[in-house]
């Protein structure tokens, strides 16, 4: 049996073959729980620093599952923050297989690196921004739309870097390094 843990040396011995379902599923899981992970915690320490620990999850649940107007939500409520962090971890779930996916289209047409994390973020960011003007209006201008962008670029960052790593384990140790990855094409 394969062992799953390693996904660098998978990748090097399977390089010239095509990448598989189980390998894009694999990535698009990983990917996901990190970004999904990074962009919780993310607002926990916001919402810690200001003193309602949980508050922005609890908001987003209040504003879409009770219908309440963002303004008028003042306490934190655990059921809602279990409802939205399901919902969460299934977005980021869907955006994990684009990634994945993406990612595989890179590494077949040799886009650069930066692009994709690019096209990455402009992805979270652009539906998130939609999804939230068309279930929960006026959501972003409650939490702040600074706030949402730092969120998505450590999560889209966190994401690449993952893949990164585990595509391109002589690019990770490159820019460890402080080298550049390989130039812009």
């Amino acid at each position: 049996m394969e062992n799953r843990a390693v996904p660098i040396e998978r990748r090097q011995r399977e390089r010239d073959t095509p990448t598989k379902l189980d390998d894009l599923l694999y990535d698009a899981f990983y990917s996901a729980a990190i970004g999904g992970s990074v962009l919780g915690l993310f607002f926990l320490l916001v919402d810690a620093v200001a003193g309602q620990p949980f508050y922005t999850p609890s908001l987003m649940g209040s504003v879409l599952f009770l219908g309440m107007a963002p303004e008028a939500v003042t306490e934190v409520r655990l059921d809602l923050v279990a409802y939205i962090t399901m919902l969460h971890m299934g977005a980021f779930g869907a955006v994990g297989v684009a990634f994945s996916v993406l990612v595989y289209e890179a590494e077949l047409h040799s886009h650069h690196p930066l692009r994709v994390v690019g096209l990455l973020l402009l992805v979270i960011e652009g539906g998130f921004l939609i999804s939230t003007n068309v279930f929960m209006p006026g959501l972003v201008a409650t939490i702040g739309f600074g706030r949402i962008l730092v969120g998505n670029l450590l999560s889209a960052t966190a994401m690449a870097l993952f893949m990164l790593k585990s595509h391109d384990p002589e690019a990770w140790n490159r820019l460890v390094r402080g080298r550049p990855i390989k130039p812009l094409q």
